[in-house]
């Protein structure tokens, strides 16, 4: 005579098994998808929306004596910008960023003036777009004394 466990009932034990596996697995399952669909779609409208962005960097003119870059950045597609910061690029291969803090509407145009040294090479202007900005070399920019 033999003893254990008979082949059906240990089929129905393993089928069990796989089934509250699978349960757990599928509620997980379930809210990572939801996840993942949620933050491609927030990428693709944003991607789309930035689209219809623009900015600019003109009047820029450096002073040699104080040390200032002034300028106007101007917004000029049809949606706001924000996050607007200047990026500093340095002969010396650094980087150096500078927060305006400033949001612009449409249109709009601003101002700044920031302290930079002097062995700077090119100045981009960025937004909270990561895809909009404008860059202008050094020897674009007119120097003062």
């Amino acid at each position: 005579m033999r003893k254990g466990i008979s082949p059906f009932i240990t089929s129905v034990l393993l089928i069990a098994l796989v089934i509250a596996v699978a349960g757990i697995y599928t509620g997980w399952f379930t809210n990572f998808i939801r996840d993942i669909t949620s933050t491609i779609k927030g990428h693709g409208e944003k991607k789309i929306e930035c689209s219809y962005g623009g900015i600019a960097l003109d009047d820029l003119e450096y002073n040699s004596t104080s040390e200032y870059l002034s300028g106007n950045i101007e917004n000029t597609n049809i949606i706001p910008l924000g996050n607007i910061d200047l990026e500093i690029f340095y002969d010396n291969a650094t980087r150096e960023e500078k927060d305006l803090n400033k949001v612009l509407e449409p249109g709009e145009k601003d101002v700044f003036n920031e302290a930079i040294s002097s062995n700077y090479e090119k100045i981009r202007v960025i937004t909270n777009c990561s895809e909009i900005y404008d860059e202008v070399s050094s020897a674009s920019i007119s120097t003062v004394i």
